[in-house]
């Protein structure tokens, strides 16, 4: 709902989204923005998460600090296994989105608890294209 709120009152043809607790590197559009002009069919370019926190796994077992983070497997293979298929997921943060996909589709999703990898779905369904940069 806050997304598709912004999409009405911003108009850029791109929306950079960051949760609340991402913060981008300072080259964050220099390494993004190319992709987005480049291909007039790629509706996103997701980002790896990097977070500075251990995730509860870690931070509550004894063995958790020695064990690599979920989201070293989703970010490092899942993603890119995902992009070599043209089915990047949209995870809700740390991506650009083209707003013409978006407005294409309704908005992004609201109908599920998953609306960000939903509204990749929907985006992809209708022809465009989703990317990964690792």
């Amino acid at each position: 709902g806050n997304l598709n709120h912004a999409m009405k009152e911003t108009h850029s043809p791109y929306a950079v989204i960051f949760d609340c607790d991402h913060v981008p590197t300072r080259a964050f559009l220099q390494s993004t923005i190319g992709w987005m002009i480049a291909d007039p069919n790629l509706a996103l370019l997701q980002t790896p998460h990097h977070f500075y926190a251990p995730d509860p796994f870690q931070r509550n077992l004894d063995s958790g600090m020695h064990v690599p983070p979920e989201g070293n497997m989703f970010y490092g293979l899942v993603q890119d296994g995902n992009d070599f298929w043209d089915a990047t997921f949209f995870c809700g943060s740390c991506a650009v989105i083209r707003r013409e996909a978006v407005t294409g589709i309704g908005g992004f999703a609201t109908e599920t608890v998953t609306e960000d990898a939903h509204t990749a779905l929907k985006m992809q369904r209708k022809g465009w294209g989703t990317a990964y940069l690792r």
